[in-house]
C-alpha cells in the first residue's frame, strides 16, 4: 500500500515543465536573468580553551561561511505582512484558496490536507510552496503531518533529480532543495495562510551554508547515537541565537521522529523569547534532509526610519529563512548597497536574538 505522503515518480518532472509553462504564460513573476548576485566569504574564528595537567593553552581555528546577496527587483511586487490591513481568511482576500491551475503542481496531497503551488513572486526557477487547503495561521507551529510532508517532498526531489540525471547521462550535480516555514508576525512571513516554501541552493561549487560547514563534524558524530539522545546545538561564534538539530538515516524518520527533533528545537527558541521579553512569537524554521535549524526573531526589518510606518517606510530591509540560510533578498540597489556596507551578520544580529551558547541548559527551559 501506498504511503499517503507518497508523490508521483513524475512530480519532478512535473515540476520543471509546469514552471516553464507558467513563466510562459506570465503567470509567474521573476526576472531572474535580471538577478545579481554577489557571494562573501565571511571568516569566523573560532577560540578554544585546552586544559591539561600542567598547562592551559588556546587554540584558535578560522572557518569560512558563505552568505549571498541577491538584487532581484521583481521582489518589489511580492507582498509583505505589515504593508496592508490584516488579509482575514476569506476567499476574496486569501490568495491561497483562490483556485490557480496554472500555478498548481499537486492539488490534492496527503489524503487532501495540501496543495502543491508555484511561488508566483519566486527568489529562484522552480520555488513553490506547500499550503494547506483549509486555513491555518502562519502563526501556529508545524503539525507531524506539515513536517512529514515537508521531508518526503525533498526526498521525492533528490531521489528524482538523481533519477533524471543518470537517465540523461548527466554529469550535473543533484540540486541542493531546503524547505524553510516563516513563523509569526516578525519572521518575514508574506501571507497568513500556513505554507512552507521549497527553494534550491546555489551550487555547491560555489556556496555551502553554515549550518553544513560550522557543524558538519557535530553531525557526523551524532549520526552513531540515538535520536532521542541528540541534543540542539549552538554554534558560540555566529552572533545570533540558532539552534540546530540532525536528522539521521532515512530509516528512522517517521512522523514520531520529525516532531520530536522540531520540539526539541522549538522549546529552545521559545525559552529566548521568553527570556528577552519578546511581545510575539515570531521564528524562522530551515529543513533539509540532513538537519533542521531554528532562529528566534526580535524583529522582521532590518534599517529604515523607526517613525515611521510600514507604508511610508520603503528603506527597511526584509529578513525571513532564506536570510537565516545565508541568503540576502534586495528589492532595490540602495538595500543591496545596505548589505554590503552594514555587513550580512550585523543584520541577522540585528533582527534576531544574541547568541546563547553560553548560557546552561536546564530541564526547566521553556
Amino acid at each position: 500500500m501506498a504511503s499517503k505522503y507518497q508523490l508521483s515518480d513524475d512530480f519532478y518532472l512535473k515540476l520543471s515543465n509546469k514552471y516553464d509553462s507558467a513563466i510562459k504564460g506570465e503567470h509567474i513573476l521573476f526576472n531572474g536573468d535580471s538577478a545579481i548576485n554577489e557571494i562573501e566569504k565571511i571568516a569566523i574564528t573560532d577560540e578554544n580553551d585546552n586544559q591539561s595537567n600542567t598547562t592551559a593553552t588556546t587554540t584558535t581555528t578560522t572557518t569560512t561561511i558563505d552568505v549571498q546577496s541577491t538584487l532581484l527587483k521583481s521582489l518589489m511586487h511580492r507582498p509583505e505582512i505589515g504593508t496592508k490591513p490584516k488579509i482575514e481568511s476569506s476567499q476574496n482576500s486569501n490568495p491561497f484558496l483562490k483556485p490557480e491551475p496554472e500555478l498548481t503542481i499537486v492539488d490534492n496531497y496527503n489524503d487532501d490536507e495540501f496543495k502543491i503551488v508555484f511561488n508566483k513572486f519566486p527568489v529562484v526557477p522552480r520555488h513553490f510552496m506547500l499550503i494547506t487547503k483549509e486555513f491555518k495561521s502562519q502563526n501556529t507551529p508545524l503539525s507531524p503531518s506539515e513536517l512529514m510532508a515537508t521531508y518526503k517532498i525533498l526526498q521525492a526531489l533528490k531521489n528524482q533529480n538523481q533519477n533524471q540525471n543518470q537517465n540523461q547521462n548527466s554529469d550535473q550535480n543533484t540540486e541542493n532543495w531546503f524547505a524553510f516555514y516563516n513563523c509569526g508576525p516578525e519572521s518575514g512571513a508574506s501571507q497568513p495562510h500556513k505554507h512552507i516554501q521549497f527553494m534550491t541552493l546555489p551550487s555547491r561549487e560555489q556556496f555551502k551554508p553554515y549550518a553544513e560547514t560550522l557543524f558538519q563534524n557535530k553531525e557526523d558524530d551524532e549520526q552513531q547515537q540515538e535520536p532521542q539522545k541528540i541534543e540542539p546545538k549552538q554554534n558560540k561564534d555566529l552572533p545570533f541565537a540558532h539552534f540546530f538539530i540532525p536528522i539521521v538515516a532515512d530509516d528512522v524518520v517517521d512522523e514520531e521522529e520529525l516532531p520530536n527533533l522540531f520540539s526539541s528545537i522549538l522549546q529552545k527558541t521559545l525559552t529566548e523569547l521568553r527570556e528577552t521579553e519578546q511581545t510575539h512569537i515570531s521564528y524562522n524554521f530551515i529543513m533539509t534532509l540532513n538537519y533542521m535549524l531554528m532562529i528566534p526573531r526580535s524583529k522582521g526589518k532590518y534599517g529604515g526610519d523607526e517613525n515611521k510606518d510600514e507604508d511610508e517606510d520603503k528603506d527597511k530591509l526584509g529578513i525571513n529563512s532564506c536570510g537565516f540560510q545565508g541568503l540576502i533578498l534586495c528589492k532595490n540597489q540602495e538595500l543591496f548597497d545596505l548589505v554590503k556596507s552594514v555587513g550580512p551578520l550585523q543584520i541577522l544580529k540585528d533582527v534576531g536574538l544574541p547568541n546563547s551558547s553560553h548560557k546552561t541548559t536546564t530541564e526547566y527551559d521553556y
